[in-house]
């Protein structure tokens, strides 16, 4: 049985940043630290990163933990770790970076899509759970295979961003379960790689690792990469999981039905499934416990357009959100008629356009700062009602939505939030990140060990946004007003596109 001295370290590599974590065998977490990296826009629909950011990144993050925690970091048993999820990304045979990694925000695989897949939709569809689009990894690596023949040829194994960081620490190479369902190439009721889907593409099935389960252990850290670290050399790592599915875990939300909203870089809304289940406009993912799934619909960019507004419109990097926080709450609701399209890199759940941009519109010369900055918390609001009208459980409204991330840290957005989509929030008030327990589970089960059931919050420890009955008709005149802007503008939107 685990105890309080049993040490399990959690990584999670975000869009934006990596946190790293130390949870005892009770499930507290107990320190954390995190590093940010950068990413590169490379023009229209191309965004990358560096995979020695990642590693970097992870490094100074864990670093920091052993530095300010070294007898906790001496107990460390197990390690498990998350990240963004779907990316192109290949290392050749000496285990090097073929190139750097088309992450998911990447859309130039559209014109894949839409040439080389169409006829191959249906099949891929229902192999898959989900629907052809250039956010997944099958169709990049098309378009690598065509555009790239060079990198493709070099590509000895293909990694997700979390395989990478396992790779560098045991040398294995391995691809999780949840990592897998989005790369296109995971038949989800079999959970084996497709090898038919390759041999029907014309792609090379031997480029793409061995699928874990997310709690596996996939090898043992290396005496190299320990002292890199600072931590005891021979751990055992799991395969870990996407970030959509360790938040859930380290919140306890395993019980089918459960619906919660992810708020970070971007966002999203999910529901727990007993089964997959296939939705046109909607994501289908891996939980990470087995015999579990997530339907989710993600929305691209909902933190990131707070942070580009901060960063580049008011010339302020760095600058602290809660001042952004207290600006909207001088605004009013419906920020004084002024309505923001948060489309900044496309969009994904429930539009699937790459070349949806964004937009604000209803500027006077009355509008104020304080109104833009409502405006994009407003904007970012009425995206995520369009993916909740997407569930078809006519009862959603009446759930409680648990609400977890970096946007929940400010009250006026989870109120914002709870207005627009007309439901109740229950956002958990807790120091410790929660994608960071989840993977200090699977780290545990890598170990052959049966994690700590999870506690509900006590009410103490949560907080509790209803909706206002005095916004409810202004918010839902905004959100039909927020609707016909973007669908009067779609056709332009592709005129526009380069």
């Amino acid at each position: 049985m685990l105890s309080e001295t049993d040490i399990f370290l959690g990584l999670d590599v975000g869009t934006t940043s990596v946190k790293a974590g130390l949870v005892n065998g009770c499930g507290r977490g107990l320190a954390q630290a995190g590093q940010e990296y950068p990413t590169r826009f490379l023009g229209r629909n191309r965004v990358e990163q560096s995979p020695w950011d990642w590693w970097d990144a992870a490094t100074k993050a864990v670093r920091r933990l052993v530095s300010e925690h070294s007898a906790l970091a001496r107990a460390v048993r197990g390690i498990s770790i998350s990240s963004q999820a779907p990316t192109l990304f290949a290392i050749d045979q000496s285990g090097r970076p073929v190139r750097d990694g088309m992450i998911w925000m990447d859309q130039r695989a559209g014109d894949v899509c839409r040439d080389q897949l169409a006829g191959h939709r249906a099949y891929i569809q229902e192999i898959t759970g989900n629907r052809l689009n250039a956010y997944f990894a099958l169709p990049k690596l098309l378009w690598q295979k065509e555009h790239e023949p060079e990198a493709y040829r070099r590509a000895w194994k293909y990694l997700q961003i979390n395989g990478w960081l396992v790779f560098r620490l045991t040398g294995q190479c391995s691809v999780d379960l949840s990592s897998a369902a989005l790369t296109q190439t995971l038949n989800i009721r079999t959970l084996r790689t497709e090898e038919g889907l390759f041999s029907r593409l014309g792609l090379d099935a031997e480029k793409w690792p061995e699928v874990y389960a997310c709690g596996e252990c996939v090898g043992t850290v290396t005496k190299e990469a320990a002292r890199l670290w600072g931590i005891p050399p021979g751990i055992p790592v799991a395969a870990g999981c996407i970030d959509g599915a360790s938040s859930p875990l380290g919140l306890n939300l395993v019980r089918p039905g459960e619906i919660f909203e992810m708020s970070g870089q971007s966002s999203g809304i999910g529901v727990i499934l007993p089964a997959p289940e296939f939705h046109p406009n909607l994501c289908l993912m891996k939980h990470a416990l087995p015999g579990l799934w997530l339907q989710k619909g993600s929305m691209s960019c909902s933190g990131g357009s707070l942070k580009w507004f901060r960063d580049q419109v008011d010339g302020r990097p760095g600058a602290s959100f809660e001042e952004y926080s207290r600006l909207a709450e001088s605004s009013v609701p419906g920020a004084h008629g002024v309505t923001f399209l948060p489309y900044l890199c496309g969009e994904r759940a429930p539009l699937w356009d790459r070349s949806l941009r964004g937009m604000f519109f209803g500027l006077g010369m009355d509008t104020g700062k304080a109104d833009l900055v409502r405006a994009v918390m407003e904007g970012t609001a009425f995206a995520l009602r369009t993916i909740l009208d997407e569930f078809q459980d006519p009862r959603i409204h009446e759930k409680i939505l648990l609400g977890t991330g970096g946007g929940y840290r400010s009250r006026v957005w989870s109120q914002i939030k709870s207005d627009v989509l007309n439901c109740t929030i229950r956002v958990r008030q807790a120091d410790f990140d929660a994608a960071l327990r989840g993977n200090a589970l699977l780290a545990m089960q890598a170990l052959g060990e049966t994690p700590p059931a999870n506690r509900e919050d006590s009410p103490e420890h949560a907080a509790l946004y209803r909706p206002d009955p005095g916004t409810r008709e202004l918010y839902e005149h905004r959100y039909q007003h927020y609707c016909h802007i973007f669908q009067t503008n779609r056709a332009l939107f592709e005129q526009n596109e380069v």
